[in-house]
């Protein structure tokens, strides 16, 4: 079952759009609508932008990596930046003692209440976010593909 899909975009905000259409394509792939969509989109965003403007600092001549794994426990995205990276056990510590307005982590803060985990890697330029998605096991995910397919056929014949 573990599938992967993976893009590598410039750190430049003008590149946004690919994230969203990659947010769109595992959407799609998995019949993912609503809540998950929303989260995994917004999640995604925030994470992109951080490592952009904070992994990257906005230098075009880097990149940042998306990476998305299906497995059995869901569908896991990873986002890595060529920066230095940060101490996340700093943000851990901030998370505890709450978030202030407008400060800079507030995005790290709002990736995880979107996401079931989120963990860091690579000094903290990776972010790893894990979506446990409902009936994303093989048998359920082929009976929700059948199900689709049926529904096109008959949505074609009715259009023809």
């Amino acid at each position: 079952m573990n599938k992967r899909k993976e893009i590598n975009i410039k750190s430049t905000p003008d590149e946004m759009y690919r994230v969203e259409q990659f947010a769109e394509e595992i959407s799609d792939e998995y019949l993912l609508y609503g809540n998950y969509y929303g989260n995994i989109l917004m999640a995604l965003t925030e994470a992109v932008k951080n490592a952009i403007i904070h992994g990257n600092k906005l230098d075009r001549r880097k990149h940042v990596s998306i990476m998305q794994e299906s497995t059995k426990e869901g569908l896991w995205i990873s986002v890595s930046d060529e920066g230095e990276g940060f101490d996340h056990h700093l943000y851990i510590q901030d998370q505890d003692q709450g978030m202030k307005p407008g400060e800079d982590k507030n995005g790290l803060l709002l990736i995880h209440k979107l996401a079931d985990e989120v963990s860091f890697k690579n000094n903290g330029s990776t972010i790893e976010m894990l979506f446990r998605i409902n009936g994303i096991d093989d048998i359920i995910f082929e009976r929700r593909v059948a199900f689709m397919q049926d529904f096109l056929r008959v949505f074609q014949r009715l259009n023809s």
